[in-house]
């Protein structure tokens, strides 16, 4: 099924008439009755088939020669100095390969001398000793031989040799194909080396490259002149012109077909694939070689996945990967801006629309070669949703049922499938990291574009690159908004782990605070600011509790990050009255019943029992752990470390006992002991989730609590 992109080998492969101008090359060549060296050029683009005229043309004069007298035989040579690149002895291994080919003519006349006048002449220009083997055996010389130590002078031995040549009823053949992909030094040598060095009677060469980049490396070379340097040597110049598009699209489809025949006929929608293609797809082909990259790439994913997806959309998402990837990144990364139909499609939000359109308008410009408007449509067509991003008026039904049961792209139950076997990538372009920080003069719709980022699993790396220099790129008009939306949202992202090398959620998120507080001069300033997320934020309460944490750290002699008043970010005052505001806070959540379900709840506890009434806090925990319920989510939160350590290293950890300590800060042991333990026996202790079990199992054991079930132990 996968093509390695090699070019046709026989007029058999030919599917695109070019057999009948290899035939009429082919007869140039052996036409050729002037003694003088014949350089033809055939010259082209990548992917146009240079090489495959070659070998037709190759078959061609094979096919002749077999008609002709053995003395009439060309000697042909195909020489490919890509192969020899980089090497620095390009003119020593096409003079090595024309002997060798002359070598294996032993009824060549002269054929002996002829290669010894050729190493003795090549001598000159490599500096390196004739082959023993080429040697004439009337040769006293026992150590190198060099062409200067023969007593002729370079002009002399090259007539000799062109006197022998214009002797012979055989001609020498050359071709020499990809001239454009060797260094630039090394494509003047080839030049050289067909018309100075080696300009040889009876000797015709084919030079097949790219002439716009050869005439470029000329000028970088010499300054000018590359055209005049080019046309002054090539004397049959041929352009290969590109294949005809009904030719590509024949042979696309011819390809297209074999894939296709493995489906059902039911599943292939035709006139969707029609429209699809005549909107995008056609104009994406222009060479063989995009046909080839196109249908591996298909080929490599599609019988993988092809009974989970639509093919139609499958074939079409292909293509954007491999010809605007940056584009297919785009769509990849932002799943809830393609799908989500019924949410949107029928609910006309100028606001939202003109907020989305921004965003898909950034993800079509980095299109490198198709334009805006076809992208634009053949990606409506695709993602229906974007007719009311696009407000675009038109008689138009779609439904989410029939999408997901047809497993189009734009069905978010289908959407991630599309993209199973693409690399994630390493970051956000800046492009898009620009669209999204253009937001920051609103706080919802800033908010709502982190929501999209966690949604997408992009957070993370938003986070991290927004703690760069693209923080000094928000105004400072729009800090406020920034750290408002960043505070009320921050609960909701992955919290990662911290190492002695990382940060976590939290930390990242208060780096991000403190760079964006120290852009203004006073406390007061800073504190206003911190003041309006805390008061504003209903959706996370844990990350207001870290930043103020970190921010009462500079006021900690015992710290390593004390800070004498005046470099504080906020005054003790302001710093008093901003943890007052984050207990009314926790308060709002304790008689909504939110804070039991919150899973950072031991840590909140710590700082309502540090900065609030301990007595309120010590009656919730203890109201909070006379349920079920109550108690395993206290003893989750407040036994987390040692639950995931568990679960990731399966054993004990002799500091363990340090969260029995911080546990009884809040409730005496022995009044949740008894509980724990009617919990662990009772049968419904095997329903449980496995941290819940955890928590139970790692507090009794910590605890020393006598049970008449068998604690499972763990090696310390």
């Amino acid at each position: 099924m996968f093509d390695a992109d090699r070019p046709i080998l026989s007029s058999a492969q030919d599917k695109l008439g070019r057999t009948v101008f290899a035939k009429y090359l082919a007869r140039c060549m052996l036409d050729h009755k002037y003694p003088e060296s014949l350089v033809i050029g055939l010259f082209g683009g990548w992917g146009v088939g240079k090489t495959s005229i070659i070998n037709l043309t190759l078959e061609e004069l094979r096919a002749a020669s077999s008609n002709m007298l053995d003395e009439e035989k060309p000697i042909i040579l195909n020489f490919s100095p890509w192969s020899y690149s980089g090497q620095n002895q390009l003119i020593y291994s096409f003079f090595r390969r024309l002997s060798s080919e002359i070598w294996q003519f032993p009824e060549f006349e002269h054929s002996k001398k002829i290669i010894y006048l050729l190493e003795l002449y090549i001598s000159y220009f490599t500096h390196k000793p004739i082959p023993v083997s080429f040697r004439p055996k009337f040769s006293g010389f026992k150590k190198d031989y060099y062409g200067w130590e023969s007593g002729r002078d370079l002009t002399q031995v090259k007539a000799e040799l062109n006197a022998l040549l214009t002797q012979q009823k055989r001609k020498f053949i050359i071709f020499i194909d990809n001239i454009s992909r060797i260094q630039e030094q090394e494509v003047r040598e080839i030049f050289q080396i067909v018309k100075s060095i080696g300009d040889f009677s009876n000797t015709v060469y084919l030079l097949s490259c790219d002439k716009e980049q050869v005439i470029r490396t000329i000028n970088h070379l010499q300054g000018s002149g590359g055209t005049e340097y080019i046309d002054k040597i090539i004397q049959l110049p041929f352009d290969v012109t590109p294949i005809a598009k009904q030719e590509l699209e024949n042979i696309l489809f011819d390809r297209l077909n074999k894939i296709i025949q493995t489906l059902s006929t039911e599943t292939w929608n035709k006139a969707y694939w029609t429209e699809l293609y005549y909107s995008l797809l056609k104009d994406l082909f222009t060479n063989c070689r995009d046909i080839t990259r196109y249908v591996n790439t298909l080929s490599f994913g599609f019988l993988r996945i092809k009974e989970v997806v639509n093919p139609v959309d499958f074939f079409a998402i292909t293509a954007i990967g491999v010809f605007e990837p940056d584009v297919y990144y785009g769509i990849r990364d932002n799943k809830d801006l393609f799908t989500d139909l019924m949410d949107t499609v029928y609910r006309l939000d100028k606001d939202a629309a003109q907020k989305d359109r921004l965003r898909c308008d950034e993800i079509i410009n980095r299109a490198k070669t198709c334009s805006y408007e076809k992208l634009k449509i053949f990606l409506i067509q695709l993602f229906p949703r974007l007719l009311n991003v696009y407000e675009i008026t038109t008689h138009f039904y779609h439904s989410e049922e029939i999408a997901r049961k047809n497993l189009r792209i734009c069905s978010p139950d289908t959407f991630d499938i599309y993209f199973r076997l693409s690399i994630p990538q390493g970051h956000i372009p800046d492009a898009e990291m620009t669209t999204i920080l253009q937001q920051t003069s609103n706080r919802i719709l800033f908010s709502e574009a982190l929501a999209r980022l966690n949604q997408d699993d992009k957070i993370i790396k938003f986070l991290d690159q927004l703690d760069t220099d693209f923080l000094s790129s928000i105004p400072t008009n729009n800090i406020s908004n920034v750290v408002s939306a960043i505070l009320d949202d921050g609960d909701l992202f992955p919290q990662g782990q911290a190492t002695l090398l990382s940060f976590n959620t939290p930390m990242h998120i208060h780096r991000i605070c403190h760079h964006l507080l120290k852009r203004f001069k006073t406390s007061d300033e800073r504190a206003a600011i911190l003041k309006e997320a805390i008061s504003s934020s209903t959706k996370s309460l844990y990350i207001i509790i870290h930043e103020l944490s970190e921010q009462n750290r500079e006021h900690q002699e015992t710290e390593d990050t004390y800070l004498p008043v005046e470099h504080r970010n906020l005054s003790p005052e302001n710093l008093f009255e901003l943890k007052k505001l984050a207990i009314e806070k926790i308060k709002v959540w304790e008689a909504s019943g939110r804070l039991a379900e919150h899973p950072k709840l031991f840590s909140i506890l710590l700082a309502w029992q540090k900065w609030g009434d301990e007595y309120e806090c010590r009656n919730y925990v203890e109201s909070l752990t006379k349920t079920d319920k109550g108690i395993i989510a206290f003893l989750c939160s407040a036994l987390e470390t040692p639950i995931q350590q568990t679960i990731t290293f399966s054993q004990k950890d002799s500091d363990w006992g340090k969260y029995v300590s911080a546990i009884e800060t809040l409730i005496p042991i022995a009044n949740i002991k008894k509980h724990a333990r009617k919990l662990f026996e009772d049968g419904y202790f095997e329903k449980l989730r496995e941290p819940e079990q955890l928590a139970l199992l790692i507090f009794l054991d910590l605890t020393h609590t006598e049970t008449t079930k068998l604690i499972p132990k763990t090696s310390v």
